[in-house]
This record gives C-alpha cells, structure tokens and sequence, in this order.
C-alpha cells in the first residue's frame, strides 16, 4: 500500500490524487502532532523539488505550523515568503499530505519557517506493512563491532532482508545496519538496530551462494518512517511505469 499522496492533487482544487479512493479527509489536530516529530517539505514546482525532511517546533491551531528551515547538501535552503510546498508527514499507522505556504521566514532566534495552516488533511492508513525490492548497499555491525559488507534486497516498515557473502550471524542476534536511501536527488543517512530473525543459503543457478538474514527493526523513529515510506512509494511508481 502506497503511504504517498500524489502531488498533483495539491496544485489544483480539481484535482485528485491517483489513491483517493484510500484517502480520507481529516483537520491537523487530530492527528496528534508532537514537537519535534520529522516532517518532509517538497516545493510546488513543474520541476522536480528534493524533499527536505525538517522538525516541527510548534503550531497554533488555525494560525501556522512552525518548522526548522531545510537544509539540502549542508546548505540551508533559500525559502521566500509565500512560496508553496507540499506536507508530507507520518504518524501512528498513517500517511498525511497537505498544501501550505510560507507565511514568515526569519533567522531569529534561529532559523525557522511559518507554514499556514491546512483547512484539511488527506490521511491515508497503512493497512500492512509492505515491501518493496530494494538493492541497497549497506554496511551491518555485530554486537562485537565486526562490520560486514550487505546489500538489502527488500525493505518494509518493519524490517528488511540482506544478502553477505558468508554469515553475519544467529538468529537473535543484534545489528546495527547502516545505508543510504536516495529519494528523488535527496541522499539520507539511516542507522537502524535490528535484529536477526533468519538466516537462509540462497544460490542462483552459476552464481555464488548468499546468505540472506530477515532482520526486523527494533525501533523506528518519524524520520526513518518518513524515509522508508518515500522510497517504498517511489519503488512502487517505478514499477508500475514499466509495467506500463
């Protein structure tokens, strides 16, 4: 289930977005923000905007939402009042998405950004938790601090698959798994501990025998949840277009 929401139904009030029918309507107090949860920024353009994932700082129901200013490569972004973005944010089981605009940019007493608050939210639940096939280089760490060379195969909310040439280690045991998910032109740093919950021997016909280890999360935080879903959404648009 995709925990995206199309952009195109933010740019037009006719405009609906490929998914909804999954979609259901809801006011931003409902879904019970917390100060400092990630929230992912996107410009409004004909041209394809990064995504910046930014913390909230507060909001004032009917006024504006406060965010820290993006940053994208070490740079903080250029943002002038008025422009237009699309919201993007996760919390409990589900997927919100909504347009705002910024209302007030200032650098004082630190950077930050006042976002107009949304008469409406499109939410959308995440009924499962899906996968998507992935060929993501990563690098795992054992409880001793061995590091080992992995590729993740499949990756969902929940946890993900990787392949190594030769056993990390047993079920149960702890990793600390390390990668990088690229999401449109934007790269972001994921730390994840985990856990081993199997172990298999897998051979292609003239290939190397992998080992694969289904490893399942033991926590994850907004941001990483952010990320995850992004990319699982991004996968599964690729898939369809060249289905197509």
């Amino acid at each position: 289930m995709s925990t995206r929401l199309d952009d195109s139904s933010f740019k037009s009030d006719k405009a609906e977005p490929a998914l909804a029918r999954d979609a259901n309507g809801c006011s931003l107090s409902q879904i019970g923000l917390a100060i400092g949860d990630s929230i992912q920024l996107q410009v409004q353009s004909d041209l394809e905007q990064p995504r910046c994932i930014v913390t909230l700082i507060g909001y004032l129901e009917g006024q504006s939402l406060i965010v820290t200013t993006p940053v994208v490569n070490g740079s903080m972004l250029l943002i002038r009042e008025g422009q237009d973005f699309v919201v993007r944010l996760f919390s409990g089981k589900s997927a919100y998405a909504f347009a705002a605009s910024a209302k007030r940019v200032t650098n004082t007493p630190y950077p930050h950004i006042h976002l107009s608050y949304p008469k409406a939210v499109r939410g959308m639940i995440v009924r499962a938790s899906p996968r998507g096939r992935t060929n993501i280089i990563c690098h795992a760490t054992t409880e001793n601090g061995r590091g080992v060379a992995c590729v993740a195969r499949d990756i969902s909310l929940g946890g993900v698959l990787i392949s190594a040439n030769s056993r990390i280690g047993e079920v149960g045991d702890p990793l600390t798994l390390n990668f990088r998910v690229k999401i449109a032109d934007t790269e972001h740093m994921l730390t994840m501990g985990s856990t081993i919950r199997s172990v298999n021997t897998s051979r292609a016909d003239n290939a190397k025998p992998e080992v694969l280890h289904g490893l399942s999360f033991d926590s994850i935080g907004s941001q990483e949840t952010l990320v995850i879903s992004t990319l699982l959404y991004q996968n599964m648009v690729w898939a369809q277009s060249e289905a197509a």
